[in-house]
């Protein structure tokens, strides 16, 4: 079964603040099977921005595997790298980093269609909608509120996202990024937030069958 919903916040000012990281030194990190940079983020302390300004060397913030080795900015060494060669990418990520590529290219494709500046990519919302994606997953439930976030302005808060307009989209159960993008063209409310000029700034994300966009304009 498909299911999708979209929600648009509006006219809320956040007044938090993405700060660069002024750390002089940094220490390796393997990551576990059930981290992502949020969760590295809180467990160490560190901003969700300074930990992917800390590690240029990701293509895409949100797709981290168990076994690869980042960098916390600030810490000295602390743990040492695993000893084993580098694993190459799992691919349920990959097919997670693709789709979200695509979704953007898709939304991007969209608005050009309609005469309407592209959508840029964002690290922040990128790894908060894959978060939201695999709460969805992993808490079975289906919704704009998280019982793990709160609601998506709760949620873009605690990422130290600002923004002056917002707006989420979910689905689930579409196999493919163009399937998913057909079914929220066809949802006035989906298609809104796909096509607003308010927005200027995307993040997406695809974890088992559920689909999330983020859209923020600063």
């Amino acid at each position: 079964m498909m299911h999708f919903r979209k929600l648009a916040l509006t006219g809320v000012i956040a007044l938090g603040t993405i700060v660069g990281a002024g750390a002089v030194s940094a220490a390796p990190y393997t990551v576990n099977g059930n981290d992502s940079m949020w969760l590295i983020s809180k467990q160490y302390g560190i901003s969700l921005s300074g930990l992917i300004q800390a590690n240029p060397q990701l293509f895409n913030p949100s797709n981290i595997w168990q076994g690869m080795v980042i960098n916390l900015p600030g810490k000295g060494p602390a743990q040492a790298p695993a000893q084993a060669p580098a694993q190459a990418p799992a691919p349920a990520l990959v097919s997670s980093a693709s789709f979200a590529n695509q979704v953007v290219s898709l939304v991007n494709q969209e608005r050009a269609k309609a005469n309407l500046k592209p959508l840029t990519s964002d690290a922040n919302l990128t790894a908060m909608a894959l978060d939201k994606a695999k709460d969805m997953y992993d808490k079975h439930y289906f919704d704009h509120t998280s019982p793990t976030f709160g609601s998506p302005f709760d949620m873009m808060k605690s990422y130290g996202i600002s923004f002056s307009y917002a707006g989420e989209n979910i689905a689930m159960g579409q196999k493919t990024p163009q399937e998913v993008m057909t079914a929220w063209m066809n949802s006035p409310g989906h298609r809104q937030n796909i096509l607003s000029p308010n927005f200027t700034k995307i993040g997406a994300a695809y974890y088992n069958s559920e689909w999330v966009q983020e859209f923020i304009a600063n």
